[in-house]
């Protein structure tokens, strides 16, 4: 029986919120990019802006746009522990997995899963950067639907409690990122990018870095072309301009919504 075989060529979890094609299609419509041999841009160098836009954000705004899982290690603050029952991190929280104590490398504590929880901000476009110990109602005040709190030691918190802080105490692990695809961070992240390709796009525009007029003739016929490029300024400078001032304006109010006022104990 003859039989039909295909290969087909596709990327699949890159890592990045937007694909070269994408970035092409809705921000650099209209732009052609290629030199005088008339070889486009590479995939690759699309692929390397907007990772470095994507990471770029993500630093500004401290936050994870893909689902990331972060394991980080946390000073413990007594005061801040009585009273809210909860511990401070770096990312926003979508869910928390494990939440242990420890004292130098002896573990002193360890809370089942159903008493860690992350909350949804007021908003709902994020998550708190805290993660919330809930105890629950049960005949067992250790013990959660099979799971046990569990200590380490002798007896637990003796020694810890005179202490306002402990270094290095706790060891979280928790889910962060969005797994809902947020446009205005992706349109941030798409008009960073666009930028330098625009730039490299408003150096060549006759196929030649810096050329900015051409003039042909033949048998007794010329044509000449001139653009708007100079010593100082690109073919799409006015472009970039706007999108510069695009991206001001939007950084201050993603800050505001995405990152927020970050309080930590002293």
């Amino acid at each position: 029986m003859p039989t039909l075989s295909c290969t087909i060529k596709y990327d699949k979890n890159t890592g990045m919120v937007l694909s070269p094609a994408e970035l092409a299609s809705i921000y650099l419509y209209g732009v052609k990019i290629q030199d005088k041999s008339g070889t486009a841009l590479s995939k690759e160098t699309y692929e390397f802006y907007i990772k470095a836009a994507q990471q770029e954000i993500e630093k500004y705004l401290n936050i994870k746009l893909l689902p990331t899982v972060i394991e980080e290690n946390f000073d413990f603050y007594r005061d801040e522990f009585r009273r809210w029952g909860m511990i401070q991190v770096t990312y926003p929280c979508v869910k928390p997995y494990e939440l242990y104590g420890y004292l130098g490398t002896i573990k002193q504590i360890g809370f089942p899963k159903e008493w860690i929880t992350g909350r949804r901000t007021s908003d709902g476009y994020t998550y708190f950067r805290r993660v919330f110990i809930v105890p629950t109602q049960s005949a067992d005040p250790l013990a959660v639907r099979g799971e046990t709190l569990l200590y380490s030691g002798v007896i637990p918190y003796t020694n810890m409690m005179g202490f306002g802080t402990i270094p290095s105490y706790w060891a979280v692990k928790y889910l962060t990122g969005l797994h809902d695809l947020h446009y205005d961070l992706v349109d941030i992240v798409g008009s960073l990018a666009s930028i330098p390709i625009l730039a490299i796009a408003g150096d060549i525009p006759f196929g030649v870095p810096g050329l900015s007029s051409q003039s042909l003739s033949l048998d007794n016929v010329s044509s000449s072309i001139s653009t708007t490029a100079s010593a100082m300024y690109s073919l799409y400078s006015a472009r970039i301009k706007e999108l510069k001032d695009k991206i001001k304006t939007s950084l201050d109010r993603l800050r505001a919504i995405y990152k927020g006022i970050v309080c930590s104990s002293m």
